[in-house]
């Protein structure tokens, strides 16, 4: 598995961009990379009668997750991306249709995406602190997926808050191959896809009585 650093990503295009015009040989393309989606194995239940329908946000990321690099950490603290290895969408993306197909799974809500232009009663918001794999146990060894979220749950007539709830799942991958890496980052994802959805559920019921 090759690693390239995320802070020199930049210069490199730079420098790339800057030769352009000086040289005529032009290199020998590179391979293509492998692209990975994020699934979400989810049972999808009947929407119950009276279903809260919720309006799932783009979450906020920052800029380190909000590209399309399969992240990584070989020390616990410097972010390197996967070379030639990519999520099929930014990590934004995938990760709002992941908690939209999550509550498929749920009776009591309907998750929609803002471009739907249905209106909603609650709004859903995530903030993604972490979602990388840590080589915690040196670069030979597998890497621990980690996923972190902090939601945020708003009513959507006024934005009064609701609640708030930070989940972290980590799953241990099989090996350093970069299919085993996206495996575990699903578990860990689909473990906190859970959480969130037990929470929401939890926070209905709690209003209701």
């Amino acid at each position: 598995m090759m690693i390239r650093s995320l802070s020199s990503l930049g210069l490199i295009l730079a420098l790339g961009t800057g030769l352009a015009g000086c040289v005529s040989i032009l290199p020998d393309p590179e391979p293509a990379p492998s692209v990975y989606r994020l699934e979400t194995t989810i049972e999808p239940v009947a929407a119950a009668k009276g279903a809260e329908l919720v309006r799932v946000d783009r979450p906020a990321a920052s800029q380190v997750f909000s590209s399309d690099d399969i992240v990584v950490s070989m020390d616990g603290k410097k972010l390197s991306a996967v070379a030639l290895a990519n999520w099929s969408e930014a990590t934004p993306i995938i990760i709002q249709s992941s908690l939209i197909q999550a509550l498929e799974g749920s009776s009591q809500f309907i998750g929609l995406a803002p471009s739907s232009g249905a209106r909603t009663q609650t709004r859903l918001n995530l903030t993604i602190k972490n979602f990388e794999a840590n080589f915690d146990n040196g670069a030979k060894m597998a890497p621990q997926a980690v996923v972190q979220y902090r939601v945020t749950y708003t009513r959507a007539e006024d934005r009064e808050l609701i609640g708030t709830h930070t989940v972290r799942q980590a799953r241990r991958a099989d090996s350093i191959n970069v299919s085993s890496i996206v495996d575990a980052m699903e578990k860990a994802n689909q473990a906190a896809m859970a959480d969130i959805v037990n929470w929401l559920e939890t926070q209905r019921d709690s209003n209701a009585s």
